[in-house]
């Protein structure tokens, strides 16, 4: 993977089942590699990243810094997740950066999202020509919007509204208008969906982030692999290999002078290396028009120390209503403007600790400023592409002031109007609701996790997915979310054997993703009459 070394760890089949026993590992999780005699510190091999993960194997990348890592094929390891505080360290920084900018980029940007002064508009603007000419009229305004303001400019856009859509036209737009572009979302999943799309347009697009934490289909935009494909790979190539030669030369030779002379050898090789390969992505990051980070990848102790503080002219910051505003201002500190994007009547930023959230850290920027400014700083997308008008309505009602509409495509869709499926009760409704109360299918509790299950309702989803695919609905068009991580896993383990390609995830991790069906099993059902507290959601085009 771009240079660094995949290893595949496997149950040893000697000493048990081949298959790996119930376990939280995922890609992207950053684990310590000890020796089989236990996992303390001095034990320690080295730590890398997960990139895979099958029932019978977890495969990990270690970096190539790693000098001298000689695993045996036989041999017996243990692995462990580590706990991860370059985020919080991150985060700190950030703040600390905040509370102490004196004079840069977004000196003024700071004074009016503090609300020390109003927000402004360009003086002149010039008409646009879509790059997009399918925009309807609410995301042509949002993004006319957009472009005319001066400092801050905010996209709302309620689930199926086409807000990514819009927010690639922005993007695209200000390239066109000769601007540099950073930008960024709180999860590896929106950065890539934006980079997918970015790199349709045939856009400059350069991806920052370890390689195992994006998805297969854009680590070819990744600063890695453009970095591989650069001019100074083959150079860069060669001194690596002295290095290798000499590290070989070192196990061997037993005089201490020699050794000395090899370890001042490699250190200069070092030196060669760490230049060359700044020279490298000093231009590669030049030369990107926009550059795509997590808001956390977007620090400086990252890629982007190599470029001057005045290089991006506009930072985008997509599905801001998830984000901690503390992580926005990692790469709100590098522009004079900012264009926020998201649904903040939508899930907020997690935040686990009660005393952090009562201080205000779970009101995300983006609410924060619409509460400051209102109107005159947003524009909302109205029209909805993705469900039909009965599972929209409530929404639309609820929380966005009934402005929304559903596209003709979608008003009256229903399940059985896809290709191959039959027409039955359950493929004839838009919207299905099940009332379990007084049927004895209560909630079971994990005292350790603290999470909550309900096998009764992982019975009924089960009966359904089986109703829906047997009327030719695919599994890979269904979606089975669910509030608590226990009712997630007894969902896995009643349904994922039979139906590898059914996606079954938390509410928050299954958020901005669109299925034909969604079935959503709510868990709590108890004498208390304790319920969930509240769920708020993106739709698809059923809900059951």
């Amino acid at each position: 993977m771009h240079g660094r070394l995949l290893v595949s760890f496997e149950p040893r089949k000697s000493i048990g089942p081949s298959v790996l026993p119930s376990h939280s590992f995922g890609p992207g999780d950053i684990v310590g590699l000890y020796e089989s005699e236990g996992c303390s510190q001095p034990n320690q091999l080295c730590s890398g990243v997960v990139t895979r993960v099958t029932q019978a194997s977890i495969t990990v990348a270690f970096d190539e810094t790693h000098d001298g890592l000689n695993l045996e094929s036989d041999g017996l390891y243990n692995i462990m997740k580590l706990a991860n505080d370059v985020t919080y360290k991150r985060l700190t920084r950030a703040l600390n950066s905040l509370n102490g900018y004196r004079s840069g980029p977004a000196t003024h940007l700071i004074s009016v999202l503090f609300g020390y002064s109003e927000p402004g508009m360009l003086s002149q603007q010039n008409a646009l020509e879509w790059i997009n000419n399918g925009l309807d009229s609410s995301q042509q305004e949002a993004v006319s919007f957009a472009l005319s303001q001066k400092d801050v400019a905010i996209i709302h856009g309620p689930p199926g509204t086409g807000k990514t859509t819009t927010v690639v036209e922005v993007i695209l737009q200000a390239v066109k208008q000769g601007q540099k572009v950073l930008c960024c979302a709180p999860s590896n999943v929106a950065v890539d969906n934006l980079v997918e799309r970015l790199a349709k347009s045939k856009a400059k697009v350069l991806r920052l982030g370890h390689p195992a934490r994006l998805l297969e289909s854009i680590q070819k935009h990744s600063l890695d692999a453009v970095l591989a494909q650069s001019d100074s790979t083959n150079i860069i190539a060669d001194v690596r290999k002295d290095m290798d030669k000499a590290f070989s030369h070192i196990k061997k030779v037993r005089d201490k002078g020699q050794r000395s002379s090899l370890r001042r050898e490699i250190g200069e090789l070092r030196k060669e290396l760490k230049s060359r390969e700044e020279v490298a992505i000093s231009q590669i990051l030049k030369r990107a028009s926009v550059i795509l980070a997590t808001n956390t990848g977007s620090s400086d102790d990252g890629p982007l120390k190599y470029l001057p503080s005045e290089h991006f002219d506009l930072v985008v910051i997509d599905e801001c209503a998830q984000a901690l505003e503390s992580s926005c201002w990692i790469a709100l500190l590098k522009a004079r403007k900012c264009i926020l994007a998201g649904d903040y009547k939508q899930l907020p930023p997690t935040i686990k600790s009660q005393n952090a959230a009562a201080k205000g850290l779970s009101v995300s920027l983006m609410e924060r400023l619409i509460q400051k400014y209102g109107d005159s700083i947003v524009r909302m997308l109205t029209t909805q592409y993705r469900m039909n008008s009965a599972i929209m309505q409530w929404a639309s009602e609820q929380m966005y002031q009934g402005k929304l509409t559903a596209h003709p495509s979608v008003e009256k869709h229903l399940l059985r109007d896809l290709a191959g499926v039959t027409h039955v009760e359950e493929t004839s409704m838009p919207l299905l609701l099940i009332d379990t109360a007084g049927c004895g299918l209560n909630e079971m509790e994990d005292t350790d996790e603290q999470s909550k299950g309900n096998q009764g309702e992982v019975d009924i989803v089960a009966l359904h997915v089986k109703t829906l695919t047997e009327a030719g609905v695919q599994a890979k068009d269904i979606a089975v979310i669910a509030p608590y991580n226990l009712q997630v896993d007894l969902l896995r383990q009643k349904l994922s054997n039979e139906y590898p390609d059914l996606e079954i995830k938390s509410v928050d991790g299954f958020q901005g993703r669109e299925k034909e069906a969604v079935l959503l099993s709510l868990v709590r059902s108890n004498r208390k009459e304790e319920r969930l507290d509240f769920l708020r959601r993106t739709g698809g085009s059923t809900w059951q």
